[in-house]
Parts: structure tokens; C-alpha cells; sequence
């Protein structure tokens, strides 16, 4: 995949872009935030900076996110109004927050009048940032099923990456299995074009664009994999897909929006989940990818070498 910062020289206001360029690559910048009338806001592991344009201008006015906006969707009316409608839009595995103004369109769909603000997560691929996690997702040559959490930003969606990565490719003395993918919004492939900018390995197929219920069923129906992978999972349909593909043999990978065993416990449908063993392995993640703990599925910790 192209450098982080390569993804936004074509899509960005020059100002932003000379900025952008000026960051050290080792920087773990995770946020690039942009409101109207504002500076912009940079923001890293546990630290924030605010950048002003010159003389103590706003970085970006409401003509500079419109425009932004339209390179996003490439122009497309359709695309916008389609994209928008949950909140955010999706670039090259990027996660665009939007905020605004919000109304139903003539067809009914909810949307954004004007947008007045951008909150554009940064993708990176790290390799082997899930290694240390393999000696607790094998047992006896099979695959155990893992439900990895953080809170948002944290870096679950780059450590799924890598599993599958490892487990499509047979690296670090894993046997090579093949990995199903069910990508609703292309934030983990990268690009909704049909390519896969990001390296899932080998053995890896994916379907996307879809609802991760729809594409995991379809998965298992008719791809074979002994791996399936999916991202923040949030609805019962979700839940059920998991269900019924450990039920068939498939190990499961999978992540989810949460802190404590007490986040989890209080949404329903990981609450089923839990309860019907469906994860052997709970990994919890901490900032930028720091795994604070690994527990089985009774709850007890697993020690993992650092």
C-alpha cells in the first residue's frame, strides 16, 4: 500500500498537505481533524497539537470541506448521499468522521446538509504488531477464535489486519490457512474497487460492500475458509453470522468497541456471544495497539510474552 500521507496530497487543501509533509513518519499521529472556521487539530498517541494557518488564519473554511467532501466521493452525488448516511465515509481503508448539519434527502435517507467538521483516521500497515499474540491463538495445529477490543482509534482493525496476514501466508511457524473476509465498509481490504491495497496474504478472499452478516454468510456458504474475519461487530444479524459459522467449524476473528469485561457485558448481543463460548480468546487493546490483556473464555487471564 502507498504511504499514509501519499493518500491525502490529492485530496487535501495545499495548506493541510505542507503540514502533512512536515510530520515525522515514526510520529504517532492517529487523528487529522478539520472544522470549519478552525485550526486543525493533529492528534497522537495521548497528546494533541493545534495548527493555524498563517497570521493565525483557520486552516480550513466551509469551501475547503465542501471541496474535500466532493474529492472524497469523487463527484458523485449518489456516492455522498450513499456513503454519508452512517456518519462517515470510507477512503482507502480510512475512516472519515463526518459532523454538521443533518436532514432526510427527498428519498428518504439521512444525511448531511453541510459539513462543518472531518475527523480522518490515519491507516498504517504494522507488520506483525499481532505476533505475539499467536502462541495464544493455536493450540494442538487448529485456530481458536478471538474477539479483539478497544475503545475507537486504538488499533484493533490494524492488529486484525495482521492476523490475517500471518494465518493467510503461514508465517512465524503458523500453518497457512485460507481466510474469509467479510469487509462491509473496505476498511479492512483498504479500497471498494475491488483491489486489496492492504496485504491480507495469500489465502485470503474477500467480499465487501455488503452487510458483514450478508458477506460472512455468503463466506462460509461458498468459499471454504477456515478463517473468518470481520470487523466491529454491532448488530444481532452480525452476532448470528459469528454464531453460525463457529457452529460450522470456522474459527473466527473478529473486533469490537469496548474497554472491560463490563463494556462487553452490557451490549446484548457480545453478552450471547460470551455466554455461548463462541471466542476461545478476549484481547484487549490498549492505546495504539498495546495489548493490555488476553483471557480465555471464562474470563481468566492468559500470561503472553512481551
Amino acid at each position: 500500500m502507498q504511504h499514509w500521507k501519499e493518500t491525502w496530497y490529492a485530496l487535501l487543501p495545499q495548506n493541510i498537505v505542507a503540514v502533512l509533509k512536515e510530520i515525522d513518519d515514526r510520529a504517532p499521529l492517529t487523528e487529522i481533524r478539520l472544522r470549519r472556521d478552525a485550526p486543525m487539530e493533529l492528534v497522537f498517541d495521548g497528546t494533541d497539537r493545534i495548527i493555524y494557518g498563517n497570521r493565525a488564519a483557520p486552516m480550513t473554511t466551509a469551501e475547503d470541506l465542501k471541496e474535500i467532501c466532493a474529492r472524497l466521493t469523487e463527484y458523485s452525488a449518489y456516492a455522498w448521499e450513499n456513503e454519508q448516511k452512517d456518519g462517515f465515509l470510507t477512503v482507502n481503508g480510512c475512516r472519515i468522521g463526518l459532523s454538521g448539519r443533518m436532514v432526510r434527502t427527498e428519498r428518504g435517507v439521512l444525511g448531511f446538509a453541510s459539513v462543518s467538521g472531518l475527523c480522518i483516521r490515519v491507516v498504517r500497515e504494522v507488520h506483525d504488531c499481532a505476533k505475539t499474540l499467536l502462541p495464544v491463538l493455536t493450540s494442538d495445529d487448529s485456530v481458536l477464535s478471538a474477539l479483539l477490543i478497544s475503545p475507537p482509534g486504538c488499533g484493533k482493525t490494524t492488529m486484525m489486519r495482521d492476523l490475517i496476514r500471518i494465518f493467510s501466508n503461514g508465517l512465524h511457524g503458523i500453518r497457512p490457512r485460507r481466510v474469509g473476509v467479510a469487509d462491509e465498509r473496505f476498511e479492512i481490504c483498504g479500497a471498494s474497487d475491488g483491489s486489496i491495497p492492504f496485504d491480507l496474504g495469500t489465502r485470503t478472499d474477500v467480499i465487501s460492500g455488503i452487510s458483514k452478516a450478508d458477506a460472512a454468510m455468503r463466506i462460509v456458504a461458498a468459499l471454504s475458509p477456515q478463517i473468518l474475519a470481520l470487523d466491529e461487530l454491532n448488530t444481532a444479524r452480525d452476532a448470528e453470522a459469528v454464531l453460525d459459522a463457529g457452529g460450522k467449524g470456522v474459527a473466527v476473528f473478529a473486533t469490537a468497541h469496548g474497554r472491560t469485561w463490563e463494556d462487553l457485558r452490557r451490549r446484548p448481543m457480545i453478552r450471547m456471544l460470551l455466554r455461548e463460548r463462541v471466542f476461545d480468546r478476549i484481547v484487549m487493546i490498549g492505546q495504539i495497539g498495546r495489548i493490555v490483556g488476553v483471557f480465555d473464555a471464562e474470563g481468566s487471564r492468559i500470561p503472553i510474552s512481551s
